[in-house]
């Protein structure tokens, strides 16, 4: 079996379990476990008891879009699990996330990156290793640059450290989530990661089992700037191209956000611009 049938057949077994069987009209009548039958989800699907077996099984049979649209609707996937599903059983990935060696971003990505040096920005791949990231974004992400500057080591780290900030606990969900729905699970750099992870984070080992895929879109931070109270810093991810994504902090002006980002570009700030290396990426 390899990676990808794997996991594969661990989705897939996921989504089952939590499906409830009376939702679709079947007996809860003393399951050793929870979910839907196998026989039960195979019905729903059109599709016979022993070719969704060997899915589950992970013996690599080869899936038609229209079982694998079939599965989608029966085990009730929204539409980024879709995506997921669809990714796994194609293999689907960029050739930056199958690589297992680092792909170089364009000039055009470096440029764009430089042109918003006045907000924070930062670009990563799909294993969330930042591979680019300006000076604003330097001085108030919480704990990328300490941590590895690997967005769900950062995640997690930052929560262990702050147990108490609940929108810590969700960053480190979403950077999860968005792992798995992205990472080829073939590619070794995400294999290090989960298994570093694993060991170091029980949290994140427990969220890693739920299989969660989704990816990074939008969101919030809380952050203390220099013994502020916390704020409350938006955030939006870009897709750029090459398989790479651009994360941007659109603060609203008038904001207190907007007032200690203003404060940081004229009293930290130097003009640096954006820099590198990271995990063996050339010196930008």
């Amino acid at each position: 079996m390899d990676s990808r049938q794997s996991v594969l057949a661990q989705f897939l077994r996921s989504r089952r379990a939590r499906l409830d069987p009376r939702a679709f009209g079947f007996a809860d009548d003393g399951r050793r476990v929870p979910g839907l039958r196998r026989e039960e989800l195979a019905q729903l699907a059109g599709i016979s008891r022993d070719y969704y077996t060997r899915l589950e099984q992970g013996q690599g049979h080869r899936m038609s879009d229209q079982v694998l649209n079939s599965l989608a609707d029966a085990l009730r996937l929204d539409g980024h699990e879709r995506r997921y599903l669809n990714r796994i059983v194609h293999a689907g990935f960029p050739a930056a996330a199958r690589s297992a060696a680092p792909v170089p971003i364009s000039d055009q990505v470096l440029t764009l990156l430089e042109s918003w040096s006045h907000l924070p920005a930062y670009v990563f791949d799909s294993n969330q290793d930042v591979i680019a990231i300006n000076e604003m974004a330097d001085i108030l992400s919480p704990g990328y640059a300490m941590y590895g500057d690997n967005i769900a080591i950062g995640a997690f780290a930052v929560l262990r450290a702050y147990p108490e900030v609940e929108n810590y606990r969700q960053t480190a969900r979403d950077a999860a989530a968005a792992l798995r729905f992205h990472s080829d699970p073939g590619n070794p750099r995400l294999r290090e990661l989960v298994g570093e992870l694993s060991v170091s984070e029980p949290l994140f080992r427990r969220i890693w089992s739920e299989h969660d895929a989704r990816p990074l879109t939008e969101g919030t931070i809380m952050i203390s700037v220099e013994g502020s109270e916390m704020v409350e810093f938006p955030w939006q991810v870009l897709e750029v191209p090459g398989g790479f994504f651009m994360t941007v902090w659109p603060v609203e002006e008038g904001t207190r956000a907007d007032e200690l980002m203003t404060h940081l570009r004229e009293s930290r700030m130097t003009g640096r611009g954006i820099r590198g290396p990271l995990r063996g990426w050339p010196a930008l």
